[in-house]
Formats: structure tokens, C-alpha cells, sequence
């Protein structure tokens, strides 16, 4: 690993001693997408997957989606998994209830906190009658003995003074574990998600907070990591990014971020977010990007003539990390961009019998080859190339 040194001349660093944990919502908030659909197999299976990751808690479905969703919920509660379950609920104790039935170790109380959600949401509820329901709602969670943790979503378009009033009513009345910070519609800055963890952390010193951030601007890893510099010690994340319009804070690269950059172990086992990726990418149906961080194709792959000729020779100096951490292989292409460097690399790595006087034209060839496939070449491409060169 090779990250920049001005990192931490920039103050940006985090205690060694910080336990980070994750809450991964793929099964919830990553499925509510629009066009994703996991059957109870697929749930199951992603379940399974998360926690041999070694992920803290899987955040497993909402119960007032469907029987099949709740079927899937009370299968993964009886597996046995390291991962905590728990479940979303809305603010209706009959949920709660529900969760519990099902074996859930926590339920998320999910309860609109902004002017805008509440007037549309809960028709127009006012400041002492919503702490009241919190509350109320609260209490009775903590008698069905599961965990609590409260989200006022939309947490950053609500009104700060009411907000710093609802976190120190929490954490006075000590019916809640954790309180949720929430960026639904991505709409906030790193700066803001700072000052607003800030804000909450001095009138609730001690109650848990977890980070939950959308990327309608791009920014929800950023965002998840400022939450987490400012106090939070909970990254609520989805596998590869999914959900609700543009997604959400993806666990693979804030779990980088956080070991490479900051020097934070997350208790992930990094080496297998790769394949994780691309068993969500199938069952969500959901292509990954290419150029996707951390797990995406192209993470690793390089073209270009100058970038190869340094990466053979020392791989920091176009890759922060090994790919070998999160799992990917590093891989040289052969295209338009490619240099001498190249061209001695793969034909050594494919045991092709050109010597070397003839690479300036081999490269030619495949310079050629590359702009009439608008790609790059396969390696079976590449060995016709050779071939017809050989040939001639």
C-alpha cells in the first residue's frame, strides 16, 4: 500500500485504536433500487456471503414487504451467522412485534425527521407529539429485547435545534443503541455531515451514531468517511453501491478507504469483496461498472505505454494497493495506448515465439488492430496478430 503522505499532514486521521463496523443494507435499501427483485434464495445467499466477509450486521429486509421477505429474514435469524440481523420497521409497534417474532437481534425504526417528510409522511406531525412517539415507540422495542436503533431519515434536511433536542431525548431516556444519521436524497456535503455529527455528538456524548448516505451528487463514500472522521462509529453500506435512485455509500470502497487511507482495520476480509461484487452483480442483475473502484473490471488493467512501462517495474506508481488485497488480478491490455514495454510483457507472459527486433512492428500491428476494434485485443487476438506477423 503506497497512499499519499499529505493524507495525514492534512490532519486526516482516525485513532488506530477506532473500531469502525459495518451495517451492510444491500438486502434492504440495495433492493429497493428500482428493478431489483431477490427472491429468498438469493437473499439467503447474499446473507451467507456478507458474513463470511465478516460483516457486523445485516441490515435483512423490511417486514412489511412481502411473506417471501419475511420467510428469507427468519431464515438468515436461524443460520447461525456471526452477522447481526435486523430489520427495518416502520413507526408502528406492529412491525416491531413482527420483527421480533421473527428472531431479529435489532430493528431500525424508521421515522421521517425533516419538515418536508413529516408534512407529507406523517401529516404534518408536530415537534412534541413526534419525540413522544419516538419515544413511545422506543419503549416499546426495548421490552421485546432487541436491539434499537432509531432513524429519522431525511436527517439532513431536518431543523437543528428540534434535532439536537430528539438526540439528547434519546439518549436521556436510554431505550435506543444506536441513532442513524441519514442522507437520503445525497444532498449534503462532507463539511455538512461533519458539522452535523458534531452537532449531535455534544448534546448525545455517548449515544452510538451509524452513517447512511445516498449518491445523488457522487458523494456518499466521501460522506460516510467525513460521518465517520466526526464520530460515527457505524458505516451503514450497500455491496457495490446499490440503491434507491443512485445508490448508496459502497461497503467495498469505504472499507478500502478506511484501511488503506486512514490505517483503520474494518474486521473485513478484503481480499474477498471482489467476489462478493460480482455475486450481487448477478444476482441483482445489476452490472458493475468498469471502471468501478475497488471492484470493477478495469480497476487494475492498464493500456497505456508510460503507465505499463512503470507498473512493471514497480506497481505503486499507478495502483495505491496490490490488487491482491480486495481480491482482483492486475492485467496488461494490448490497444491504441500501448507501448514497446507492453508488447515484451505479453509475449513473455504467452510464451509467443517474436523476437524482440520485430516488437516496433508487432506494436504497429496491434495499434492498427485496436482502432478498427475500437477496443482493445484479446488474448487470442493478440496471438493472431503474432501469427499473421510470423506468417509474413
Amino acid at each position: 500500500m503506497w497512499p499519499s503522505p499529505f493524507n495525514e499532514a492534512a490532519g486526516a486521521r482516525l485513532a488506530p485504536e477506532r473500531r469502525i463496523l459495518f451495517s451492510d443494507c444491500t438486502l434492504r435499501d440495495g433492493e429497493q433500487q428500482a428493478g431489483i427483485a431477490f427472491d429468498r434464495t438469493a437473499k439467503v445467499a447474499i446473507a451467507r456471503a456478507l458474513d463470511d466477509l465478516g460483516i457486523y450486521e445485516i441490515e435483512a429486509g423490511t417486514v412489511a414487504s412481502s411473506e417471501e421477505d419475511r420467510d428469507a429474514i427468519a431464515e438468515m435469524c436461524r443460520l447461525g451467522l456471526r452477522s447481526k440481523i435486523s430489520v427495518l420497521c416502520r413507526g408502528m409497534t406492529a412491525d416491531i412485534d413482527q420483527a421480533a417474532s421473527l428472531g431479529a437481534w435489532g430493528v431500525r425504526l424508521s421515522f421521517p425527521v425533516s419538515p418536508l417528510e413529516r408534512k407529507y409522511k406523517l401529516k404534518g406531525i408536530k415537534d412534541d407529539e413526534y419525540l413522544g412517539k419516538t419515544l413511545e415507540l422506543c419503549e416499546h422495542a426495548r421490552r421485546k429485547e432487541v436491539q434499537v436503533i432509531f432513524s429519522p431519515y431525511d436527517t439532513t434536511r431536518a431543523e437543528l435545534p428540534f434535532l439536537r433536542r430528539l438526540a439528547a431525548e434519546l439518549e436521556r431516556a436510554g431505550t435506543v443503541d444506536r441513532l442513524r444519521i441519514v442522507d437520503t436524497t445525497g444532498c449534503a456535503l462532507p463539511q455538512a455531515i461533519g458539522y452535523l455529527i458534531g452537532q449531535v455528538r455534544e448534546v448525545a456524548p455517548r449515544l452510538p451514531l451509524e452513517i447512511h448516505c445516498h449518491d445523488d451528487f457522487g458523494l456518499a463514500c466521501a460522506n460516510t468517511l467525513a460521518g465517520i472522521a466526526s464520530g460515527a462509529d457505524y458505516a451503514s453500506t450497500t455491496i457495490n453501491g446499490l440503491g434507491e435512485r443512485c445508490g448508496n455509500a459502497p461497503t467495498e470502497e469505504v472499507a478500502v478507504a478506511l484501511e488503506v487511507l486512514y490505517g483503520v482495520r474494518t474486521g473485513l476480509d478484503l481480499a474477498k469483496l471482489t467476489g462478493i461484487s460480482r455475486l450481487v452483480a448477478q444476482l441483482s442483475g445489476v452490472s458493475t461498472q468498469a471502471n468501478k473502484a475497488v471492484v470493477g473490471a478495469g480497476a487494475f488493467q492498464h493500456e497505456s505505454g508510460m503507465t505499463v512501462a512503470g507498473v512493471l517495474q514497480d506497481p505503486f506508481t499507478a495502483e495505491p494497493y496490490r490488487p491482491e488485497v480486495v481480491g482482483q488480478q492486475r492485467r496488461i491490455l494490448l490497444g491504441k495506448k500501448s507501448g514497446l514495454a507492453s508488447i515484451s510483457y505479453k509475449v513473455k507472459e504467452m510464451g509467443l515465439p517474436v523476437p524482440a527486433d520485430r516488437f516496433p512492428e508487432m506494436l504497429a500491428r496491434v495499434k492498427q488492430a485496436a482502432l478498427a476494434k475500437h477496443r482493445a485485443l484479446t488474448d487470442d487476438e493478440f496471438r493472431a496478430v503474432a501469427d499473421a506477423m510470423l506468417g509474413s
